[in-house]
């Protein structure tokens, strides 16, 4: 008698020691409107994403502002994942200054922002190792492209992002395995 019930409470406990499910739905909803300066905002739902928001700014005789940003993922995921993405309503309505937003739902995702900006009392001309810092590596060894089940959804407000004055770089992503990266560089000869 002892032992049957040993056993029962055994396998009646079992669901105790599962991992929750992964929530793989991200949502912004009206956050962020009216936002001054610097603004970086990284927003993931699900599991292993890398999301980066970089900024360099050099001011100088001869200055020369660089970012260089890796990610890398080595994972086996399962792509039959349902995974949306949203924002909403007046997010970052509005607002003045560089604004990076990074968003993604699902898996293995991975998305970057850099912004360099440069100003200097010589000017420089654009050669190949100006283009060198416009460095972003994505790294992934991804799986095969053959469609896969599962329901992805980006979505993005018509309201969002309006009346805003400056640099905006968004990155919006649903799925498994997306890579994603947005990059400027601004150089001003005094």
């Amino acid at each position: 008698m002892k032992r049957t019930l040993l056993i029962l409470a055994m396998f009646c406990s079992a669901p105790t020691f599962a991992q929750p499910p992964v929530i793989d739905t991200a949502t912004i909803d009206n956050s962020g409107s009216q936002y001054q300066g610097n603004f970086s905002v990284n927003q993931a739902a699900g599991d292993q994403q890398q999301q980066a928001n970089a900024r360099a700014i050099a001011i100088d005789t001869d200055a020369s502002a660089t970012t260089q940003i890796r990610q890398r993922l080595r994972t086996q995921v399962d792509p039959r994942i349902d995974a949306q993405s949203a924002i909403k309503g007046n997010a970052f309505s509005n607002g003045n200054g560089v604004l990076g937003v990074n968003q993604s739902s699902g898996a293995s995702n991975q998305q970057a922002n850099a912004l360099r900006i440069s100003i200097s009392a010589t000017p420089q001309s654009i050669d190949d190792s100006v283009l060198k810092q416009q460095n972003v590596a994505l790294l992934n060894s991804s799986d095969s492209t053959d469609p896969t089940p599962g329901h992805r959804q980006v979505a993005t407000s018509d309201q969002a992002f309006t009346g805003s004055r400056g640099v905006i770089q968004l990155n919006q992503s649903a799925g498994v395995g997306n890579r994603t990266a947005n990059t400027l560089s601004v150089r001003v000869a005094d």
